[in-house]
């Protein structure tokens, strides 16, 4: 069951459970729950160092077997799935953690390596230093061994956050859980999915991300961000994405000048250009394969008539 001990090996399982290799990492580390890598002693993260199994999320099409333990409610990987000869082991797994990506379970693959180049360029990251890429023999796919920042952070550090990314061109997909990937308020733990942009859509959709998020997260910190920033906030969901609006036009002035918007007074032909805006950027779906899933652009297509149609109702 749960690999409770200290490991330094990686085993390598196909989907039947079969063992196809092993990874002989530098020194042993403990795997973390619901995490793919685990700490060591002297405090190094192994990132793609393997996984304690118990599921994994795919759509209808690729279930493969496996039995859905669970709904999503995400359209593009709506199912969660778990093969049950596979739930305790310890390793890296050769099908897809998500749909969406390529990485094997338990693994790194091609679109974590912009973890090294991010590392370079983006200020804010929670990331101290990266001291080894391992190969694990799976193409595309490494071991990222980090170490991360000592620091402390409060509310403030946030809005430099915010401020930094919007006016840097960092982005983030806007249905990413974002705030789960911020560390001591301010720096961000996963570099990987953040792209460089100036485009419009990109921008409130970082900002979208961050706050609804939080939102789900801690209601308190919620509040507290708004009221800093824009000296107001309230709790109807509605207004997420027009706070976010008028976070990006407060750091970014020039940001909504050819939208020819008054984000203060937000009615419904302006709520709906802002949706219309957002669901226009990039989901986490687009990261590795944009064209493969470009079909979910019409979904929420869809999705923004029915949240207009309940902004008008109010």
């Amino acid at each position: 069951m749960y690999q409770d001990r200290m490991t330094r090996v990686v085993p390598i399982y196909d989907i039947l459970g079969g063992k196809q290799g092993e990874i002989d990492l530098p020194e042993k580390i403990m795997p973390i729950p619901a995490k793919r890598g685990g700490f060591s002693e002297t405090g190094v993260y192994y990132k793609g160092a393997g996984i304690v199994y118990r599921n994994h999320l795919t759509d209808e099409r690729h279930i493969n077997n496996a039995d859905v333990v669970g709904k999503t409610g995400i359209i593009y990987e709506d199912v969660i799935a778990s093969y049950p000869h596979l739930v305790g082991k310890f390793g890296i797994f050769l099908f897809p953690h998500q749909v969406i990506f390529s990485d094997y379970e338990g693994a790194c693959g091609k679109k974590e390596q912009r973890i090294i180049l991010n590392q370079e360029r983006f200020e804010k990251t929670a990331i101290k230093e990266i001291v080894n890429v391992i190969p694990t023999g799976l193409e595309s796919h490494n071991i990222y061994a980090y170490r991360m920042k000592e620091v402390k952070g409060g509310i403030e550090d946030t809005i430099n956050l915010i401020e930094y990314v919007l006016t840097s061109d960092y982005n983030a997909p806007w249905d990413k859980n974002l705030w789960g990937d911020i560390y001591a308020y301010g720096y961000v733990r996963d570099i990987a999915d953040w792209f460089v942009s100036n485009k419009l859509e990109h921008k409130l959709g970082t900002v979208y991300a961050l706050l609804n998020s939080l939102y789900r997260t801690d209601l308190t910190l919620y509040a507290n961000l708004l009221l800093k920033i824009l000296g107001e906030y309230s709790f109807e969901k509605n207004r997420i994405v027009i706070y976010s609006a008028r976070i990006v036009e407060r750091y970014v002035p020039s940001a909504f000048l050819n939208e020819n918007v008054d984000l203060n007074h937000v009615d419904i032909k302006i709520f709906d250009r802002l949706l219309h805006i957002l669901f226009s950027g990039m989901a986490c779906c687009h990261l590795e394969d944009a064209e493969k899933w470009n079909w979910v652009y019409d979904y929420y297509s869809k999705i923004r008539l029915n949240q207009v149609k309940k902004f008008n109702e109010k």
